[in-house]
């Protein structure tokens, strides 16, 4: 195994095999797999919250601010959430209205089911 380092890009590259490159921090920060409870509550927490902080999502979901923030990327490149910058310069997370159709389809259905 061929380790590289860049200082421009501030990631570690890892050669494995022939040909492919992979970022080290790209391999460790990734979902192994999507656990739909968790983006339920996400989701649901940002429908009725419109705009929160990262930290503030991760204590009232109950996560680790690691998970929260896999978790947010994930949802960011699924378009379901968007992240902007407030009048303080803090990054707020947003529900996209992606988001608020996947709330009303998915997960207001689920309630409904499971409270007969």
């Amino acid at each position: 195994m061929l380790f590289a380092f860049q200082q421009k890009r501030s990631y570690i590259l890892m050669k494995t095999g022939k040909t492919t490159h992979t970022p080290v921090s790209k391999i460790k920060s990734e979902i192994q797999r999507i656990d739909w409870k968790i983006i339920e509550r996400l989701v649901r927490l940002l429908y009725y919250q419109n705009q929160l902080k990262k930290t503030h999502i991760s204590t009232k979901c109950n996560l680790s601010y690691d998970k929260c923030c896999r978790y947010l990327d994930w949802m960011e490149v699924m378009d379901l959430i968007k992240k902007e910058k407030n009048d303080d310069g803090f990054e707020i997370i947003i529900l996209t209205e992606r988001g608020s159709v996947l709330y009303n389809k998915k997960f207001r259905d689920m309630k409904k089911e499971l409270s007969y």
